[in-house]
Parts: C-alpha cells; structure tokens; sequence
C-alpha cells in the first residue's frame, strides 16, 4: 500500500454506444456496477491515513469517457451547465445527476422514484440530462441526419472549422465530441480537485517510499519535497526470468 489517493476513469464508453448500442438505462446500471466493483477493491486495501478514498461519481472522482476519440467528462462539467438553469449551486447539481434522481419534465420537480404520481415512468437525471445530448449527438451524426446534426451544434454551441464542415460518420464524431467533451479538461479538473500535491501527499507517504530511518536526511527531504534535498530516486520493476516462472524486484537508491 503506497496509500495513493485514487480517481477513476470508465472508459471505452465509445463502445457501448457505438457497438453495444446499449440503451441509456442499460448504461447507467453498468456504469454504477463498475463503480461500486472499484469502491469493493478500494476498501479491501483501505488504509486509515488515507481517510475516504472510495470513489463516486456525484463528488467528481469519476469520470467517463473514450480515450480513442478524446472524450470524458465528469458530472461537475454537466452541473455547471445545468446550475443556473435550476437555480442551484453545483454541487446540489451534482448530486442530483446520480443515483435515484428522477426529473419531471411536465411538473419540473425532481423525485426520488422512477414513476410520478399518476403512475407514469420518468427518466433518471443522468440519462435525461448527461447520456441524452451525448446519444442524440452520435445519433445524429452516425445516421447522417445533417439538419438534425447543425442544430444540435448550434445549441451545444460547438463550432467547426469549414474542414471539419466536410466530416462524416465517425470522423466527424470525434471531432464535435472533442470539442464538446475534451478529455484533458475532464481528468485535469478531476486530478487538481479531488487528488492531494506532492508537498501534501509525501508527508504521509514517506514511510512507504522509503525504508532507512524517517530522520534522515533523505526521508525528511522526501516528507517536505524539498528542492534543495538530496537527490532521490526510486525505481521498482518486475523482471521476466529466463525460466519465466520467477520475478526480479529491483529498488535503486541515489
């Protein structure tokens, strides 16, 4: 246990869409079992001084996305769009685009069952409001419905070059969803918010980073990460043996 402070990306979402073609609930279900799989193995090796680590998608330690086409994003992105537009702040948003949330588009009041009071079925808020505009843009674009597709964009308030006017199919999928949802923006927003600094984090991972004593000059120089410190490196690397049955661990010190 180096207690590293864990994040979690699903990807290959691309997949399930464009393959699969998996319906929106479907998703969701797979999504949340992923995700409660993860928080499984995260608290096997939970360790105290971490405090919690298990992750959920309405506090935006988990992000979604295809790593292939360029693609994520985190339900803090999705609640900043939505916040002004209910009059809350983010991170009631947030929670609201998880879990048991269902909205009623006729009574515009959120509930926690998936049928209202006449007995007719509502949608999840994370469908609705976070898998719809995704869905309807790979719809849109992949059954080349182009009047569908340019108003799509003008709403999303996507912009294309006069190039990437000229795209069709996937291509043009990668493009628009890029745009829409890039994936650096997601996971640097969710690494900077949720996972601590250096100077934070060695301070209670030295002990596992390091095996002379905690007094010394090289553990107090890796606890503060300290620049002026003495060099210090550490390299940990199994090593396929000839008779492929054994593995060399290897730690250098300088």
């Amino acid at each position: 246990n180096e207690r590293i402070k864990p994040v979690v990306c699903l990807n290959k979402v691309d997949r399930a869409l464009l393959e699969l073609q998996v319906d929106k609930e479907d998703l969701y279900q797979s999504f949340a079992r992923t995700i409660e799989s993860a928080n499984v193995v995260i608290a096997t090796y939970n360790d105290p001084v971490l405090g919690e680590s298990q992750v959920y998608p309405e506090k935006g330690t988990v992000a979604f996305g295809s790593g292939l086409h360029g693609w994520a994003f985190t339900l803090r992105q999705f609640a900043a769009r939505y916040a002004k537009k209910f009059g809350v702040d983010k991170s009631k948003m947030m929670s609201k685009l998880w879990g048991e949330n269902f909205f009623n588009p006729k009574t515009k009041k959120w509930s926690s069952k998936e049928v209202d009071s006449e007995g007719n079925k509502l949608e999840r808020a994370f469908n609705m409001f976070v898998l719809d505009p995704i869905y309807r843009i790979f719809d849109s674009i992949m059954n080349f419905k182009k009047e569908e597709t340019t108003k799509l964009l003008e709403k999303l308030e996507i912009a294309l070059t006069s190039d990437e006017q000229d795209l069709e199919g996937k291509a043009l999928l990668k493009v628009v969803m890029r745009k829409f949802l890039p994936a650096g923006d997601a996971l640097l927003e969710m690494v900077v918010i949720n996972l601590p600094s250096p100077v934070t984090a060695q301070r209670y991972r030295v002990e596992t980073l390091y095996e002379g004593p905690m007094d010394d000059e090289s553990a107090i120089g890796i606890r503060d990460c300290d620049p002026n410190g003495p060099l210090m490196l550490y390299v940990s690397k199994m090593v396929p043996t000839s008779d492929l049955v054994r593995f060399n661990t290897t730690r250098y010190r300088a």
